[in-house]
């Protein structure tokens, strides 16, 4: 009798096993793989808007402002062009636009009102950047209760008083120095 093609039904049940350890190993690490990933983006889109407001602030000859959506960072955040009245995101002088992301958190060491604003100067220096004790620079921190408190994933966004942007790695508890 001619022995058939195929697989028996322990085989298939020992493959089905393996897969379901290996998925549960993976499943875990993919969401924190994705808590740090968002976190990260959210940095690096905050360093992209500062960049972009600082160009064009020189392109212009005039003021450009980030402004908080609405009552705070976390909500997102807008690029507007300054008049003699300062514009909010829904203003027709919007230049750019940043949604929020969930489960992510950014704070900020100068407020969350919507009045709030970190402004870049026609030179592209950062109008509003004289805090005393802070070292002079605007920062932003960027972080999630999801992420590992021992690790340093969270992020720390700055912006110099000349109004260069960087990103530094934080602990998720640690403060912006």
């Amino acid at each position: 009798m001619p022995r058939s093609r195929g697989f028996t039904l322990i085989e298939l049940m020992i493959v089905l096993a393996i897969l379901g350890v290996i998925m549960g190993l993976a499943v875990p690490a993919m969401g924190d793989f994705m808590i740090r990933q968002k976190v990260k983006s959210q940095a690096n889109e905050l360093m992209m808007a500062a960049a972009f407001a600082r160009s064009e602030a020189s392109k212009r000859n005039s003021s450009v402002a980030i402004l908080p959506v609405a009552t705070g960072w976390s909500d997102g955040w807008c690029i507007v062009a300054v008049a003699a009245v300062m514009p909010n995101c829904t203003s027709a002088d919007r230049l750019r636009s940043f949604d929020a992301v969930s489960d992510v958190t950014i704070s900020s060491n100068f407020g969350t009102s919507a009045s709030t604003r970190l402004e870049f100067n026609r030179y592209g220096a950062c109008a509003n950047c004289d805090l005393a004790g802070a070292g002079n620079s605007k920062f932003f921190t960027v972080s999630s209760n999801r992420l590992d408190a021992t690790s340093p994933d969270a992020r720390c966004a700055q912006i110099s008083r000349q109004g260069r942007p960087t990103i530094k790695s934080i602990k998720r508890d640690d403060n912006c120095d």
